[in-house]
């Protein structure tokens, strides 16, 4: 195993040593394509399925491309458009004058396959699958290699994507994430899938799921945070020989609950949560034009299990734990931070 080093920095501020790229002029010709690619996939587990990927393709004809992938939750959609004016999953650090700027960069979004679809039932679904759904989108857009950006979830499947494509990989930029998901993670992953699934088998299915959600959320964020943010107390009593009724964190945990199961069903939320825990890349494959960012209140992916990516592969890749008390979420809170790596790992040049 190599013995590779990693910078911890001290502050945000610290991180302006690792970015010294300057920006380029917009260019007027951005433009928006949206579609479904219709494709045949040799799935890890399915064996052959036709399935329909849904992507969104943002940018300047002719500009450097970036796949953009998030977590379970994140989708195609990146940035606003004429005809979806949202902002998408990533603001801040996906926009207008953002460090992924459609005026600049040829964006690209999927939305990840599994769960029920026209398709059928899609599951189990890996991250090697998704990374093949990617493949099938680039190559209806025309675009040989592309550098990715992924977080989370996403950052599985760009590890993924590298090991199956790697000569269609320009640049990797990588945030919590790594080469395996470790027990703890899974132990906890498994607890949220049997309140979805006890859900369903009660005819419960909204409040399995949204208790899912919920239990998720005390893993994406930090203890530091939670101390912070919310009062121990409860916000009112209940009568004699009842249960006080909402603790502060616990109104916060069942309002991301019900915004869950405004954007997701169970058969879906089970096939991706199950994909984290199969995810298996080799540390080998990692590309040697690759950037590893982690977060020390991370313990979903703790910057330990990074810096073992990064000696496993032999490579010693650039791996940078930033501090922050916003835990595994941090990639969608420390929205300057991402972006200063995000400049820094994905220069605009025409590769």
């Amino acid at each position: 195993m190599a013995n590779c080093s990693s910078a911890r920095v001290a502050s945000h501020a610290a991180l302006a040593s690792h970015a010294a790229l300057a920006p380029i002029a917009p260019d007027s010709t951005t433009h928006v394509r949206a579609g479904v690619v219709r494709s045949s996939i040799r799935f890890d587990h399915l064996g052959a399925r036709s399935v329909s990927i849904a992507y969104e393709a943002q940018g300047p004809a002719g500009a450097p491309a970036t796949v953009v992938l998030g977590g379970i939750s994140a989708g195609r959609h990146l940035a606003p458009t004429a005809s979806d004016p949202s902002p998408g999953w990533w603001p801040g650090v996906v926009g207008e004058g953002a460090a992924l700027d459609p005026a600049r960069h040829l964006l690209v979004g999927i939305d990840y396959l599994g769960g029920n679809s026209e398709d059928g039932l899609l599951r189990p679904v890996t991250s090697h699958d998704q990374a093949r759904a990617i493949a099938a989108v680039l190559d209806e857009l025309g675009i040989a290699a592309a550098s990715i950006a992924g977080a989370s979830y996403g950052g599985m499947v760009a590890l993924a994507f590298a090991e199956l494509f790697p000569a269609r990989v320009a640049r990797l930029v990588i945030l919590s994430a790594a080469h395996r998901t470790h027990p703890m993670a899974t132990a906890i992953r498994s607890v949220q899938r049997s309140a979805a699934e006890l859900g369903v088998a009660t005819g419960q299915a909204a409040r399995g799921l949204a208790l899912a959600r919920a239990l998720a959320m005390t893993t994406y964020r930090s203890t530091r945070e939670f101390e912070e943010r919310f009062e121990s107390g409860p916000l009112s009593v209940g009568k004699p020989g009842q249960s006080p009724s909402y603790f502060p964190v616990e109104q916060y945990l069942n309002a991301r609950g019900a915004d869950f199961i405004r954007r997701f069903d169970t058969e879906r939320f089970l096939a991706l949560s199950e994909s984290i825990d199969l995810h298996a890349t080799a540390a080998a494959s990692l590309l040697p034009r690759t950037s590893l960012v982690s977060f020390d209140t991370d313990v979903l992916v703790p910057p330990w299990l990074v810096d073992e990516l990064a000696a496993r592969s032999g490579r010693c890749p650039r791996h940078i734990t930033v501090p922050s008390i916003f835990g595994h979420d941090a990639f969608l809170k420390e929205v300057d931070a991402v972006a200063t790596l995000l400049e820094a790992g994905i220069p605009e040049v025409v590769r």
